[in-house]
């Protein structure tokens, strides 16, 4: 069976991706899979990982690198959840890189829950202010 990835939530701060199957890789490109409909990629995007739901079949291995850089690996049997930002932190290594999942024996799910930290900007225009539209400025 091969390896799907579905972009569940795509906001202008979040995005929710699912990879699922057995014995394949996909990778999620953090220029284009997360940008949102009402964003454009601008400079480079930086994307952390907030949280993770794992659901691995017995003899199953999920890894989540980054870079070429193994950021975490989960071994099956295994139903977990991992909230790094209830935590205090999110896992932010090398987070201008794609995201590839790799699963390998048995069946499994990874969910993540991605904070777009930079690099996307939104499609409507941002508004500027001439010296006589500060509302800050003495006079005004």
């Amino acid at each position: 069976m091969a390896v799907t990835k579905t972009v569940l939530k795509n906001a202008n701060h979040e995005s929710a991706v699912k990879v699922a199957g057995t014995a394949a890789s996909a990778t999620i490109d953090i220029s284009t899979d997360l940008v949102a409909d009402t964003q454009v990629a601008s400079g480079t995007q930086t994307v952390t990982i907030n949280r993770v739901q794992i659901i691995a079949a017995t003899s199953a291995t999920v890894t989540v690198a980054r870079g070429g850089v193994n950021i975490m690996t989960f071994a099956g049997p295994i139903c977990d959840t991992i909230e790094f930002d209830m935590l205090g932190f999110t896992d932010n290594i090398e987070d201008d890189q794609d995201i590839d999942v790799t699963i390998a024996g048995a069946e499994a799910q990874i969910y993540l829950l991605l904070r777009k930290t930079g690099g996307y900007a939104p499609k409507s225009e941002t508004a500027t202010y001439g010296a006589y539209d500060n509302e800050a400025a003495q006079g005004s």
